[in-house]
């Protein structure tokens, strides 16, 4: 099979799963917080959501072997892939509603991975720039992060914009996986060497204790709205950033036909 039909299957398997997880842990996550006694109920949210949890942290091998043949942005482009699972195990799950239009905006968000991988890549390198843009794009998640907890608008303000720390640190992620695969390959004994492996270990801590709060805060397809297009859109960002890549009109219409195709999906949600 191609090298990168297999990388591409991989991207939509690692996105697959964290939309399992996320409903398992949406489902589950009333265990944060339990004030009655702690029974068979409690145990059972409690299971359930580990295995959310669990299933969620699988999606680290598949990502890494699609980031071995593809740029982050592409990679990454695979969360509209993961919004559209994210929506019919909502249904399945969480009893939560298809609309018919559903189908149609799904189709916007496939074409638009679709075009995005037949159009050039983003530069692959593998080398930081540096530079104040750099840190500052490793930063703004950790800004906002803490913000969220100086100043409070409520669950809803809550709901949102921990789902976008989220996802952008989940970016991060991938970007930083991308600096760990093009340096070491999968020769995991030498990932510690690198300032990709903390930065890797970091954001995922961040980015997973900001989906609970969002999760905690509000509906999940909201979470999965705002974390998602800021997965996909934050990753773009770090290619130009930090690798110093390019970008065209055409990667950047694909992008915007993801993004769109989710924003419509959930907007009635």
């Amino acid at each position: 099979m191609n090298t990168q039909l297999i990388a591409l299957i991989m991207a939509a398997i690692a996105y697959s799963l964290i939309s399992a997880g996320i409903v398992l842990q949406k489902k589950g996550i009333s265990w944060i917080g339990w004030k009655d006694r702690k029974d068979k109920k409690y145990f059972k949210h409690l299971s359930v959501w580990m295995s959310g949890f669990i299933i969620m942290n699988i999606y680290g091998v598949p990502s890494a072997i699609a980031l071995k043949s593809l740029p982050p942005h592409i990679v990454s482009a695979f969360a509209g892939f993961g919004i559209i699972v994210l929506i019919f195990l909502s249904k399945y799950f969480l009893k939560d509603r298809i609309y018919s239009s559903d189908y149609f905006y799904s189709a916007i968000v496939m074409a638009g991975i679709i075009l995005l991988n037949l159009s050039e890549g983003i530069s692959r390198e593998s080398v930081m720039t540096g530079g104040i843009l750099t840190y500052l794009y490793f930063l703004a998640p950790v800004l906002m992060f803490v913000f969220l907890f100086v100043i409070d608008y409520g669950d809803k303000f809550r709901n949102i914009f921990f789902a976008a720390v989220s996802g952008c640190s989940a970016g991060i992620m991938v970007i930083s996986l991308k600096g760990l695969v093009n340096l070491f390959e999968y020769r995991l004994s030498e990932y510690p060497g690198s300032i990709y492996f903390y930065f890797y270990i970091f954001f995922a801590l961040l980015s997973f204790i900001s989906l609970q709060m969002s999760l905690k805060s509000g509906p999940v397809l909201i979470t999965g709205q705002i974390q998602y297009s800021t997965t996909i859109i934050y990753p773009v960002a770090g290619s130009i950033i930090v690798f110093s890549g390019s970008t065209g009109l055409l990667q950047l219409t694909s992008i915007a036909m993801i993004v769109t195709g989710i924003i419509k999906i959930l907007k009635n949600r």
